[in-house]
């Protein structure tokens, strides 16, 4: 006969009070300062100054003294963007986990496989910005069916600059977008669930490595007057 379970709230024990803190949001256009107009006028009016004064030929040069600038400025974004892709990581990179572990008090089974860090996402977009992290993480969920209740991103957390933070459910669709699975409640009686997706998405600033946990807490079995003890098991989401 399958067993129901109920949650006890419980504190979590070495993780703290939830919090949002970390990043700051910019909202709107950002506008050039005084100094950077006042530049570009400047420089409006020696370029017509040049124009008049010169003959065909100082054109021809000044047309290929532009041609250089141009390239020059097109070269410097990408530079940027090798800057920063080297401080963050490149986008959407998968790095190989490979744990497992089981909860021996229900027996479910668990494989950590991968992590995809530093990915877009348009409902975070503002803390991205702002040097924060979205990672999508992907397990194996292997329940004995036995037993009743769901596997939620509730239980599974990073420590966010000291602050525990939970998987975000709000982002399935994202993951879906993406065509893969995201995690969706899976029942324990439904057993195996293959490859299935969870986001993060940090109100710190991104890190190279995160504490993680997933923690089951105390719970009781209805109809048996026992309570199972809180189960947690540590790792860690690597660097890209």
């Amino acid at each position: 006969m399958t067993s129901s379970l109920i949650n006890r709230r419980t504190a979590l024990a070495g993780l703290g009070v939830f919090a949002l803190a970390g990043c700051s949001f910019s909202f709107g256009d950002e506008k050039k300062s005084p100094r950077e107009n006042e530049e570009e006028k400047k420089e409006k009016e020696k370029t017509e100054e040049s124009e008049e004064g010169e003959d065909s030929t100082s054109e021809e040069e000044e047309d290929d003294s532009t041609t250089e600038e141009e390239a020059d400025e097109e070269t410097d974004p990408e530079e940027e963007d090798e800057d920063t892709d080297s401080a963050a990581g490149a986008e959407g990179v998968e790095v190989p986990i490979g744990l497992s572990f089981t909860d021996e008090e229900l027996g479910d089974e668990f494989s950590i496989i991968s992590v995809k860090r530093d990915m877009p996402s348009e409902s975070a977009a503002g803390r991205i910005e702002d040097g924060c992290e979205v990672f999508w993480l992907q397990i194996e969920f292997s329940p004995t069916g036995e037993w009743g209740g769901a596997l939620s991103t509730n239980e599974f957390y990073i420590d966010d600059e000291g602050e525990a933070q939970n998987a975000s459910s709000a982002m399935a669709d994202e993951i879906k977008a993406a065509g893969l699975n995201p995690m969706n409640l899976p029942a324990r009686r439904d057993g195996e669930t293959g490859p299935i997706w969870m986001a993060f998405a940090t109100w710190g600033q991104r890190q190279e490595t995160y504490s993680a946990a997933y923690i089951r807490p105390a719970t009781e079995v209805i109809g048996e007057d026992r309570t199972l003890p809180e189960f947690r098991y540590e790792f860690e989401i690597p660097a890209a």
